[in-house]
């Protein structure tokens, strides 16, 4: 009879864990729009991004079927520091200040990067990924809902899991964390608006073992633009 009570016991709390953990992630996407999210199949960002203490005004555009593209401006000079048509690309070289392919062994990874436009928690079952209740954890004086998100295929970096904070009176993400090559960094998206419907941070910021790295604001934001210059994914030539 012990036994047959410790069994029921352990099956409830672990479906009561992992209702928890779905339940946040319902609340999330319910309050960032819910069933217009499907609706959605490209964004265009246009904002600043500071590093350094340096201003570099950037534009990054994404959509479903796997292109994406990320320009900065530096000193007066656009750079394209990443385009991916879906199936190739290449990237800004700081090394040689040119531009190299994407290599194949990674292409996977920004196909899947730039089909995200919501995040890894977006069709997060369909994907074969995993979320587990953390419980509470107090991070900048607030208790989050945390939640771990192991990933069926490792993020761009190699990343596997991610902790992820819910605000519990907003439903809302305003931090993630993820370790990487010892380091522990945050990103945190904050003041979060609505564009057609869609609720999108217009700041976020990362901060690497307590230290702010950078931190990006979002002007401009716009659902389903219309499709870039083909010309973008073309490698500029050296």
């Amino acid at each position: 009879m012990k036994k047959l009570f410790f069994l029921t016991f352990l099956l409830a709390t672990t479906t009561f864990w992992a209702q928890t953990a779905d339940g946040l992630v319902q609340n999330y996407l319910n309050a960032i729009g819910g069933d217009k999210l499907d609706q959605v199949h490209s964004i265009l960002q246009k904002g600043v991004m500071n590093m350094s203490g340096m201003d570099f005004p950037t534009e990054s555009y994404q959509d479903t079927s796997g292109k994406m593209y990320t320009k900065l401006n530096m000193m007066g000079q656009e750079i394209t520091a990443l385009a991916f048509d879906g199936q190739k690309g290449y990237m800004f070289d700081n090394a040689t200040f040119g531009y190299k392919d994407i290599p194949d062994s990674l292409t996977h990874q920004f196909k899947e990067k730039a089909q995200n436009l919501f995040g890894y928690f977006y069709r997060y079952k369909q994907k074969g990924s995993q979320v587990k209740y953390l419980g509470k954890q107090k991070l900048d004086s607030i208790n989050y809902d945390t939640v771990l998100l192991t990933l069926a295929k490792p993020a761009e970096g190699n990343i596997k899991e991610l902790t992820v904070f819910f605000n519990p009176k907003t439903h809302l993400i305003e931090a993630i964390k993820i370790v990487k090559d010892g380091h522990i960094i945050f990103t945190k998206p904050q003041a979060y608006k609505t564009f057609d419907g869609i609720g999108l941070p217009t700041k976020i910021v990362t901060v690497m073992d307590d230290q702010p790295v950078m931190t990006i604001k979002l002007d401009e934001i716009k659902i389903n633009p219309p499709a870039p210059d083909p010309s973008i994914f073309s490698k500029p030539k050296q």
